[in-house]
């Protein structure tokens, strides 16, 4: 293929992703204009409330400045100060990842697959600024700066990890970028890159089982409080079409409600506004705001918390165990206890450090006064989780024999061997 199809593919794709990330929160706008506003408002705002929402759930903060009138009529204090908003719906985020995912494992099947990442990351930059530029307003004015990089960084982070990856299998690909990878790779030490490799996988796996469990856990409490839920919609006065714009809303931010559980079941709780906190160990919540899933909320201590606990001392253990027979027929009896142990930890710190990156893109301000602390502590979450799995990880590489039988140990020589074979081809 030659390298103006790449190229102008590789665009459309970039193109793509911005159109579609805008169009999601436009259309429910264009419903709203339609049907209850009755085409009474000018349709630059819903652009510009389309562009915000968009940047807003890419990780663009929001720098709102109501009006007088706007102040009084919501009985705010007269002298409130402009505040930022920038608690993300990260479904938007998930979506840009995937989009840059996509346009990568695309880009890698081509020949001139680094100029197609480039071009297609490129594109996506200048239109996250026009786009960011088209909005600008008074009343909520989009931080250009955010609204350009922290969009573009999403997708060029899906785009480039996915083409790296289906580069990096194809072991008899020559390209210059992953030579150097490959030469970096083969500077470890056999025993070594195996430990890496198995705390890295070991980590991702124990991240992604608590993310599970926390999806589950997050069902259930919407579900028991479905009443409470239904109660809130109820007495808002939403309408049908208000109604399904707030659910909408509240879809958007389904993912943020995972990660806080996540954060939750390890330990390090959230938060619904300064001075509040909801974790296994206790819960301090003040007034809520009135959406209605937050409803759902435990308003209390639970006698059952520390229970919670228990499910990541399983999913670090279960991650150790699943990995430790591999990695002990790779060591092959080097280094003995010790580098399993290693092995431990740095499946606990990688699990950590990805629950911890994500509770940072969950959390955020969500309006003034109290609201400029809503969601889970990225540190504190990280570090619970971290000690948390890297205890129980550790546990789990330590329960069997360090050395394993020969017969155990004779694939794993063939595999080796062969793999040995194919770099040096």
């Amino acid at each position: 293929m030659k390298r103006l199809t790449v190229a102008l593919l590789a665009a459309l794709d970039a193109a793509l992703a911005v159109a579609i990330g805008i169009g999601v929160a436009l259309v429910p706008l264009l419903a709203l204009w339609a049907l209850h506003f009755q085409l009474g408002i000018d349709p630059a705002a819903l652009w510009r409330g389309a562009v915000d929402i968009w940047a807003l759930g890419n990780g663009s903060s929001m720098r709102v400045t109501l009006d007088t009138a706007l102040i009084t009529q919501l009985g705010l204090p007269s002298s409130m100060e402009p505040f930022l908003v920038s608690l993300a719906p990260l479904a938007f985020t998930v979506g840009t990842v995937l989009f840059g995912v996509r346009t990568g494992s695309r880009a890698a099947r081509s020949s001139w697959w680094q100029g197609a990442v480039v071009v297609s990351v490129g594109v996506f930059a200048v239109l996250s600024l026009l786009v960011a530029l088209s909005a600008l307003y008074p009343a909520v004015r989009p931080s250009i700066v955010q609204g350009t990089l922290a969009p573009t960084l999403r997708f060029a982070g899906g785009a480039v990890v996915a083409a790296l990856w289906v580069r990096f299998r194809e072991q008899d690909a020559a390209d210059p970028v992953l030579d150097g990878l490959r030469a970096l790779r083969d500077r470890f030490p056999d025993d070594w890159w195996a430990v890496l490799v198995t705390a890295l996988r070991g980590g991702m796996l124990a991240a992604v089982a608590l993310l599970g469990v926390a999806a589950v856990t997050t069902a259930i409490v919407i579900a028991a409080g479905y009443g409470a839920i239904i109660s809130l919609h109820e007495s808002a006065q939403f309408g049908a079409l208000g109604g399904a714009v707030v659910t909408g809303a509240e879809l958007l931010y389904l993912p943020n409600l995972v990660i806080w559980a996540a954060s939750w079941i390890t330990g390090g709780g959230f938060a619904i506004g300064t001075g509040t906190a909801i974790s296994p160990i206790g819960t301090l919540v003040g007034p809520i705001p009135a959406v209605p899933v937050l409803g759902a909320l435990p308003t209390g201590d639970s006698p059952f918390g520390f229970a919670v606990l228990v499910i990541p001392v399983v999913i670090g253990f279960a991650s150790a165990v699943v990995l430790r027979r591999r990695l002990a027929i790779e060591l092959h009896g080097r280094g003995g206890l010790s580098r399993l142990l290693v092995a431990g930890v740095g499946i606990g710190i990688t699990a950590g450090v990805v629950l911890g990156v994500l509770a940072a893109l969950s959390a955020g301000a969500a309006g003034p006064g109290r609201l400029i602390e809503v969601g889970p502590n990225a540190w504190a979450t990280a570090l619970w989780t971290a000690v948390v799995v890297g205890i129980a990880a550790v546990l789990g590489m330590a329960a069997g024999p360090v050395h394993l039988a020969e017969e155990d140990r004779l694939p794993d020589l063939h595999e080796r061997s062969s793999g040995r074979s194919t770099r040096e081809r």
